[in-house]
């Protein structure tokens, strides 16, 4: 007895067609539900930097599954591409962004990834590139794209550069400094403000260590730098009609100090006294981004309550006249 009769093989061919064109019809539509279900969005905190200046992307994640999601258990579960307005992929000139580090989110949670990408990708030209994301749910198997950003790299204009000598540290022999490096002061211009940005490089096509925006300025009158004894850079920058900003930088690029002065009788400016370089001149003000802060850590704002107990009406004793005058005889 023949099994596989004509009629018999030809309705199978067709059921297993059926099924798998109902299969890649679905798929689009499971893909879709997964979006709709979890969201990434990506950010950057502008759309304008410097060459290598330190670019925060934040991928925010939206749960809407039901369920909570793993994420951060190794770092491929978050993978950037940066590519030119040429499309050319730029390839990390080191490892990827380091992303690991184990965080759940609960269904109607959202939470924020934070990454600087900057110091592994050798953004050095100017022009628009295009920054993608790309998020692996292993729990699923699936992956969501966010939706890409575009930024521009722009030159700025270099207004003052000084090569300096790391100091030695604890048990070094003295001598010639083990490595040189170069601060540098350089002006950008977004959205019609002009900032002040430093940069703090192993010199001219040397390893850049950190680009970072000092505060805004004005274009009327040009910063003042000094490095001190101690290899830092100090910063006077005028920031408005009467206000300046005073900052110290490391060799790292890091700021460690920030004070804000007011032109009060005289200018401020750097001078220097007992060995350290001061800002001499101008009123200095408290604000809530001085750093180190002035605020006491873990203290809790005073709360100051007027008075308003009633107090006893004072006796008013009416005045006492004056005896007349007496008159010559």
């Amino acid at each position: 007895m023949n099994l596989n009769c004509p009629d018999t093989v030809a309705t199978m061919t067709f059921a297993r067609r059926w099924r798998v064109a109902a299969l890649c019809l679905l798929l689009p539509l499971l893909a879709a539900s997964v979006q709709a279900q979890v969201t990434v969005t990506l950010e950057l905190q502008k759309s304008r930097f410097l060459p290598r200046e330190s670019m925060s992307a934040k991928l925010k994640i939206v749960n809407f599954s039901g369920q909570t999601l793993v994420f951060g258990e190794d770092n491929h579960w978050l993978q950037f591409q940066i590519e030119s307005e040429t499309g050319e992929e730029i390839t990390p000139i080191t490892d990827p962004p380091p992303v690991k580090g184990r965080f759940t989110v609960e269904s109607s949670i959202r939470a924020t990834k934070e990454v600087d990408i900057a110091p592994h990708y050798a953004l050095e030209r100017a022009g628009r590139y295009t920054l993608t994301a790309t998020v692996h749910i292993k729990q699923w198997g699936k992956q969501l794209t966010a939706k890409p950003v575009k930024f521009d790299i722009t030159n700025g204009t270099v207004l003052w550069e000084q090569i300096f000598g790391l100091p030695l540290k604890k048990g070094d022999p003295p001598g010639q400094p083990r490595q040189v490096r170069r601060y540098v002061l350089q002006q950008a211009k977004h959205l019609k403000a002009m900032s002040l940005y430093a940069r703090v490089d192993d010199g001219l096509g040397g390893k850049v260590h950190r680009v970072l925006p000092v505060c805004p300025m004005v274009s009327f009158n040009k910063p003042k730098a000094q490095v001190g004894p101690q290899s830092n850079l100090h910063v006077l920058c005028q920031t408005g009609a009467r206000k300046y900003n005073y900052s110290v930088i490391d060799p790292q690029g890091k700021i460690i100090t920030r004070r804000h002065y007011l032109i009060a009788g005289n200018r401020p400016r750097l001078g220097f006294k007992d060995g350290k370089i001061i800002v001499a001149g101008g009123f200095q003000l408290t604000r809530p981004d001085d750093l180190p802060s002035n605020k006491k850590s873990g203290a809790e704002p005073e709360l100051i309550v007027p008075g308003n107990e009633p107090k006893p009406i004072p006796n008013i004793r009416p005045p006492i006249p004056l005896p007349p005058k007496r008159t010559g005889n």
